[in-house]
């Protein structure tokens, strides 16, 4: 028993280390991109730089030389919502 659960444990670290730790966000050059691409969910600006995101009523979407548009439930996982 001690053989077959130690060849599973191997297989299993193997497996793991192999899949990413995470999955990045998908990020879009142009907002019409990001929106065909995230259907009903709302598009964002993620600020690279700030590891932000912004809603587009916000002064800051679309800004900044360093990110790009992403659909909101993605970017929630992986950046911090910007409340300025």
């Amino acid at each position: 028993m001690k053989i077959v659960s130690a060849a599973l444990g191997t297989a299993l670290l193997a497996t793991m280390a192999v899949a990413p730790a995470f999955a990045a966000t998908p990020l879009f050059a142009s907002e019409p991109a990001a929106a065909q691409a995230c259907g009903s969910d709302e598009v964002v600006w993620v600020d690279l730089d700030r590891g932000k995101f912004y809603h587009k009523a916000q002064a800051n979407f679309g800004k900044g030389n360093n990110g790009g548009y992403a659909c909101a439930k993605a970017a929630h996982s992986q950046y911090r919502e910007s409340h300025d």
